[in-house]
């Protein structure tokens, strides 16, 4: 009998599902299917060559697509069933705004990165790699693709497993260059970012009935569309603005759901969109313990107030089977972000903590939208009916900026985790804008709140002059600080890596500025990886990155003049010059003039490493080796060893 029960729970849950969800469920089944073969064939070479089937870059890889579709498709299914969850529906109206929205700000990114010459730094740089990374590890197999994926979700800071994955349908048909990623980052996570905003718009015009809803909705779209602090990391490559979208649906679901009554599909959607936001990149997890405190603490209150006992189990129980699944399955990143200190490992990154931080706020904001947030929180305070929803836009805002501050500093990207809160706190004010009685006034404030949205935009992106005090104006300009006019100078320097060294990191760069870095070279090569097993991409931060033995075991090292920093990079390239000058190690091999002012010059070794070259350096770096010791002493020891040893 239990077996027949079961078989009739489980045809009863096939028959709730939609096509497309039975499609996602068929898909998983069949990639699973293939991920058990090729996990086989790891440990059976007879099966290696019929595992190889479909894998590769030619032209495409068949799994990775089949997984990234299949990824796509129940990215689909997921807001659908959160709309079913919400009783929502969206208005012919809600979809032409939504279309103007994603039209408009498509053409901005399009007119700003077609053809462009630039290469991606830094963070933009790091997932540019990881999307390329994502081909490279299923082009040696699913087990292999799988394996990597989840590693890097686990132990690195930037995962691959949400924007990578939803990108690579698009990416597989690309030239797989740092612009194309950048152009389909801009034309496809803002879309999900405005539909995101558009249900919580949705979800709260039901609650609040605004006297004019339209202008509710079509005013808050509008601070969503031109709050430049949306906009400036994607402009520069960096798609951190998709956590913002999985936070308005998480916002959409929690709002008004007080847990007095069952809503497993409600609570199965809040969930997974919990999952997503904290893959989406480390500074999210802030955002969610944000959300969730003062969302946990609003429940339990009610339930009190009404001594309902029954919300107050089922929320426990959601809380402990969400922790379960959530943080059983992100358990090993967790740890791992738990133990880290961040605030050491990026010492030389920090910047005056809560207090400076706030004062960047500020300037990333500016006069005129700090000014539509204090009218919207205090509306909020004023009625009764949106209290905590004005707490959870001012108080949520400061706890996230003070957990992140905790442990790192907070530059415009990783400020987006504190986005939907400001956002909320516009669409607070948008909410007093069309509550207004007169209709005339209401629609006179809301055309001069959304003229001077696009005022404060247009001048940020340098789309339109500057018409207002500078002061008003959010302090965050659109401009391309690493525009190239160099790039046949690179190729000229790649060429010469690729002739004159062989084997892996068999080159070192020592400078790592704005201008020249190692990643400078890595990225203009992509997506031939050549140059990045050539050229590692070298150590800039002294509490994360160790001391560059490449300094005396690669072939070739490349120093820049004027040389260009970053944190101790000058310390080394001063020892290094110095050892030139004492004892010659090195000779010149070849001298690029990039055309800008810069040279490049390739020393290539030409006597063995000694002690003598080490102490140098040792005298040199001596107050990063006082701070960060596993990172220099514990280096220079292992090398010294090895000289001895004649190693």
């Amino acid at each position: 009998m239990p077996k027949r029960i079961s078989g009739e729970k489980a045809k009863h849950f096939l028959a709730r599902m939609t096509r497309a969800e039975r499609a996602v469920l068929v898909l998983l089944c069949l990639f699973t299917v293939k991920f058990l073969f090729s996990t086989a064939a790891r440990f059976l070479p007879a099966l290696q060559s019929a595992d190889r089937l479909g894998s590769g870059r030619e032209p495409v890889d068949v799994w990775l697509l089949l997984l990234c579709c299949t990824a796509l498709l129940g990215m689909y299914c997921l807001y659908r069933r959160a709309l079913r969850a919400l009783g929502l529906r969206l208005t012919r109206f809600d979809g032409v705004l939504l279309a103007v929205c994603c039209a408009a700000s498509a053409a901005f990114y399009l007119q700003a990165m077609w053809g462009r010459q630039c290469l991606y730094l830094w963070d933009n740089a790091t997932y540019y790699n990881l999307q390329v990374r994502l081909e490279s590890n299923f082009a040696d197999g699913v087990f292999m693709g799988v394996g990597a994926t989840i590693y890097k979700t686990w132990f690195n800071d930037y995962a691959p497993l949400v924007i990578n994955i939803l990108l690579e349908p698009f990416f597989l048909f690309t030239d797989r260059t740092a612009n194309t990623f950048a152009m389909l980052c801009a034309v496809l996570f803002p879309a999900l970012v405005y539909f995101g905003a558009l249900v919580l718009l949705a979800v709260l015009r039901r609650r609040l009935t605004p006297r004019a809803p339209r202008l509710f909705t079509a005013l808050g779209l509008v601070f969503v569309l031109c709050m430049p602090l949306l906009h400036v990391a994607l402009y520069r490559g960096m798609p951190d603005v998709l956590g913002v979208a999985f936070a308005f649906m998480l916002m959409a679901l929690m709002a008004g759901y007080d847990f007095s009554a069952p809503a497993p599909s409600r609570l199965a959607c809040l969930t997974v969109f919990t999952g997503l936001l904290m893959v989406t990149r480390r500074s999210y997890m802030f955002t969610v313990v944000t959300l969730f405190m003062f969302y946990g603490l609003w429940v339990l209150v009610r339930a009190a107030r009404r001594r309902d006992r029954g919300a107050l189990r089922r929320f426990l129980q959601f809380a402990g089977v969400s922790v379960l699944c959530v943080g059983g399955a992100l358990a090993p990143m967790f740890w791992r972000i738990w133990r880290a200190d961040y605030s050491n490992r990026y010492a030389t990154y920090q910047t005056g903590g809560f207090l400076a931080e706030l004062d960047n706020q500020r300037l990333y904001l500016g006069w005129f939208l700090l000014a539509v947030m204090a009218v919207g929180v205090l509306y909020g305070l004023y009625k009764k009916k949106l209290r905590s929803l004005s707490v959870l836009s001012a108080a949520g805002a400061v706890v996230t900026i003070l957990l992140l501050t905790r442990v790192q500093n907070m530059d415009d990207h990783q400020s987006l985790a504190v986005a939907p809160f400001y956002l909320l706190a516009c669409f607070l004010g948008a909410l007093a804008a069309a509550n207004l009685a007169q209709r005339v006034l209401r629609g006179g404030l809301a055309a001069a709140l959304g003229v001077c949205c696009v005022l404060n935009f247009g001048g940020c992106s340098q789309l339109l002059p500057v018409y207002f005090p500078s002061e008003l104006y959010s302090g965050l300009y659109f401009y391309m600080d690493n525009a190239r006019e160099d790039m046949a100078q690179i190729q000229q320097v790649n060429d010469w890596l690729r002739a004159n060294c062989s084997g892996e990191n068999s080159a070192y760069m020592i400078c790592h500025g704005v201008v020249y870095s190692a990643d400078v070279f890595r990225e203009a090569a992509l997506p031939d990886e050549s140059i990045r097993t050539i050229l590692p991409y070298g150590a800039v931060n002294p509490g994360n990155d160790a001391f560059p033995r490449e300094l005396f075991t690669a072939q070739v090292v490349l120093t820049c003049d004027p040389f260009d920093p970053n944190n101790h990079t000058g310390k080394i390239n001063d020892a290094f010059l110095e050892n030139q000058e004492k004892y010659h190690p090195f000779e010149v091999a070849a001298v690029f003039d990039m055309g800008n002012g810069y040279t490049i010059t390739a020393y290539r070794r030409v006597q063995a490493p000694t002690v003598a070259e080490l102490d140098t350096y040792r005298a040199w770096l001596a107050e990063e080796d006082a701070q960060f010791p596993g990172n220099f002493s514990a280096v220079w020891d292992q090398l010294e060893s090895q000289f001895a040893n004649g190693g």
